[in-house]
């Protein structure tokens, strides 16, 4: 299934992945600062974030749907009973389940009383996280460090453990900055002008 649509879909899925991983590593982290400082520029800044965090579940879901019914569409759909029912089945189901478990998560922000609620904003930002963090591309990252550990093929060249620290520091902060950004932006073109 290597049609440029699908390869398309993919990369916007796993763009849109690492952007709730920095809602949630970023709104947890602007909330615990709230509670120390009580600004109310961070106030508005978790609201906004809740604001693109609701509407980029929106897209990703669009996105997903679309992803699913090109690959179910095309002949590689036969291989669904083996995946579905295999051994392994868990993780297909997981894999598949959980872009929904996001969008879900993340509707919950039209309540109103969740919204404005700090212990309920927490809460999905925390389950966010660790949703996202066990993630395909992030949740495969990790599994292959620790199985190439694991075989020691790292252990003769001890430069790697550098690399991998800054490989995963750069991937967390690289997240978190767009996520920033896309708050910043939607801010300043929300943002009324004074006269």
């Amino acid at each position: 299934m290597d049609t440029e649509v699908y390869k398309i879909n993919r990369i916007l899925c796993d763009f849109l992945d690492g952007l709730f991983f920095g809602f949630g590593f970023v709104t947890l982290l602007v909330l615990s600062v709230y509670l120390l400082f009580k600004n109310e520029e961070l106030k508005i800044f978790i609201y906004q974030s809740i604001l693109v965090a609701k509407y980029l579940a929106i897209f990703y879901f669009i996105i997903y749907l679309s992803s699913l019914t090109i690959y179910y569409s095309s002949n590689e759909f036969d291989f669904f009973n083996i995946r579905a029912t295999g051994p392994y089945a868990w993780a297909y189901w997981y894999m598949l389940l959980r872009p929904l478990i996001f969008c879900a998560l993340l509707q919950l922000f039209w309540i109103r009383k969740i919204t404005y609620k700090m212990r309920y904003t927490t809460l999905i930002a925390l389950f966010v996280l660790i949703i996202s963090l066990f993630s395909g591309s992030f949740f495969e990252r990790f599994v292959i460090i620790v199985a190439s550990y694991n075989r020691q093929e790292w252990i003769k060249d001890t430069s790697y453990n550098a690399e991998i620290l800054i490989l995963m520091t750069s991937y967390i902060v690289e997240k978190c900055i767009l996520f920033c950004a896309m708050v910043f932006i939607t801010y300043l073109i929300k943002k009324p002008v004074k006269i």
